[in-house]
């Protein structure tokens, strides 16, 4: 024993290095990759793995990578190739919902939009799936989710199994019988499914449902060409794996009833014929072969049963009712009876007798039917009524989260209004007083310089009065001394402050002292133009000597001029 030990020991040391090699050249070649590379590698559909330890020794060293190299979006990719492994590896499942919350949280702490949705998807159908979400409440979901997918586009869910996804959302509304949303859904879906190896069962289940949605609604020009896709597919499955084979098998045999069923409907016997022989050739098996495999030949006898009866071929179908009796008998042995399973065999029977003319055989089997009809019509009527009822429910609370968002959206924008509204009246208040202010500033200057031209020319009208003056005294001393300057003696006769003069002198005035000579004109009405600009000239606060010569005449003038303005106006 403890040589075979020492034999087996060296080869197990040998292997697992061979292992860890692997890992390593894998790793490194993984910390070489750019992030897009990294995450087309991660979301290889083509790979596949043979147990949970393989997958354990490929998914740790490229997790540690991708937290070592601080790449968040291969991290969330490694965190949802685990995610998917879960139900192929029963080692990864966790608690009801645990691994779906891990990769939700995982999704927004990397800031994975994509991921986040996707994540949610599986959280809030795994909610519904226990029973911890109603179904008004993943309706909801539902329609909110598709408009966030195509917002960011159906194309950026690839790596992640859109159309996998997309089902799941069609499927529900199909059990709800909301055709018009499933179909919508189911219909995005299509244009990513492929009948791939990996992607065959989601390329069937989406054609099968659009193809019920369409047969329900008798739309069989429509309907018909899905189920001879998935004939057409289906035939060509040489998959090795015998699961695979058996469920190629399966769908080839449903859809060739479902074909054959609707050529019935639309009264195309013989074609229908051939389709049912060749579905019910595919689904017959041994009598002692599983309850699933006999309820499907069960069914399909009864559209293929009919169909030879509608064909008149009456020994056919007499077999085959004997054998579909066989078939009831050991199903209500095995499984618990179904109440209304057998209302189209007993239908089928009375068919058959009243054909054969054996009335009162039919009478007995229509017997049999009748109460099983009713009581179905009955319970469908009040499936349909429960359907319409969860719809309306459903509707009735999408509504609500509607009305709900939009009162959030409306009180944001009322809140982002009121804030911008102060900030635009805070903007034109400031922009008001900077414009008041340079207003201030600009009158004061223009006032500043009114004062100093006011002052400049009063200062030059007083440099003139003494220039008159001068003259005068001139004149009076050239009088005594016998000469006589007649240019002298009339340029001390003429008046110094001119109508020009006048108009000049007014202007910068005005711009000093505005409204005063409206406001004199307008308390004293009766005032003359020589009383005014004295006036002016008082509130300069000039002499009566400068008021007289800046005017041209004597100082007497003046006084008398005061005088009278005394009288006039106190």
């Amino acid at each position: 024993m403890k040589l075979s030990h020492l034999f087996i020991y060296p080869i197990f040391f040998c292997l697992l290095q061979l292992v860890s090699a692997q890992s390593n050249v894998d790793a490194n070649a993984f910390r070489a990759m750019s992030t897009t590379e990294r995450l087309n590698y991660v979301y290889d559909p083509n790979r596949s793995w043979k147990d949970t330890s393989e997958f354990m020794a490929w998914y740790r060293p490229m997790l540690a990578v991708a937290e070592s190299e601080g790449d968040e979006k291969a991290m969330f990719a490694l965190l949802y190739e685990h995610f998917q492994q879960r139900h192929a590896f029963k080692s990864l499942k966790g608690n009801v919902g645990e691994l779906e919350s891990a990769l939700l949280e995982a999704a927004k702490e990397y800031d994975v939009k994509e991921g986040e949705i996707v994540a949610e998807h599986y959280v809030q159908f795994g909610k519904n799936h226990h029973q911890l979400l109603p179904n008004e409440q993943l309706y909801a979901y539902i329609l909110l989710e598709y408009e966030r997918m195509e917002d960011i586009g159906f194309d950026n869910f690839k790596q992640y199994d859109i159309a996998r996804l997309l089902y799941h959302s069609g499927r529900f509304m199909f059990q709800l019988e909301d055709y018009e949303k499933a179909l919508k859904i189911l219909l995005t879906a299509e244009k990513f499914t492929q009948p791939t190896e990996k992607g065959l069962q989601v390329w069937i289940f989406v054609k099968n449902h659009i193809q019920s949605i369409y047969q329900r609604q008798k739309q069989y020009d429509l309907s018909i060409p899905y189920a001879k896709k998935i004939i057409e597919v289906t035939t060509k499955c040489n998959n090795q794996k015998r699961s695979d084979t058996l469920f190629c098998k399966t769908w080839l045999g449903i859809a060739s009833v479902d074909i054959a069923s609707m050529l019935i409907g639309q009264g195309k016997y013989e074609e229908g014929e051939r389709y049912a022989n060749e579905g019910y050739a595919l689904l017959k098996s041994p009598l002692g072969a599983e309850a699933y495999w006999l309820r499907a030949e069960y069914d399909m006898l009864q559209v293929l049963i009919e169909t030879k009866l509608e064909l008149k071929k009456l020994d056919e179908a007499g077999a085959l009712l004997k054998r579909a009796a066989e078939i009831a008998s050991i199903l209500d042995q095995k499984e618990k009876p179904e109440y209304f399973k057998h209302v189209k065999f007993y239908q089928n029977y009375a068919r058959y007798y009243e054909l054969r003319g054996d009335y009162a055989e039919a009478v007995r089997y229509g017997n049999f039917a009748k109460p099983l009809q009713d009581s179905l019509e009955r319970r469908n009527d009040a499936r349909t009524l429960e359907k319409i009822q969860q719809r309306m429910a459903a509707e009735k609370y999408t509504e609500q989260l509607k009305l709900v968002e939009s009162e959030k959206q409306l009180q944001t924008m009322l809140r982002n209004a009121a804030i911008v509204i102060m900030l635009l009246m805070g903007g034109l208040a400031f922009g008001n007083y900077k414009r008041l202010q340079h207003k201030r500033k600009q009158a004061a200057a223009e006032l500043e310089a009114a004062r100093s031209e006011l002052a400049t020319f009063t200062q030059s009208l007083r440099e003139k009065s003494e220039l008159a003056e001068n003259l005068r005294l001139e004149l009076e001393k050239l009088s005594r001394s016998g000469e006589r300057s007649e240019y002298l003696e009339k340029l001390t006769q003429s008046t110094i402050l001119t109508d020009e003069d006048w108009t000049q002198f007014r202007s910068i005035f005005e711009k000093v002292h505005p409204n005063f000579i409206e406001t004199q004109k307008t308390q004293y009405p009766d005032l003359t133009q020589a009383e005014l600009r004295y006036l002016v000239l008082e509130k300069l606060q000039l002499t009566t000597h400068e008021m007289a010569n800046m005017l041209g005449v004597s100082d007497g003038t003046i006084r008398q001029t005061k005088m009278r303005m005394k009288r006039k106006i106190g």
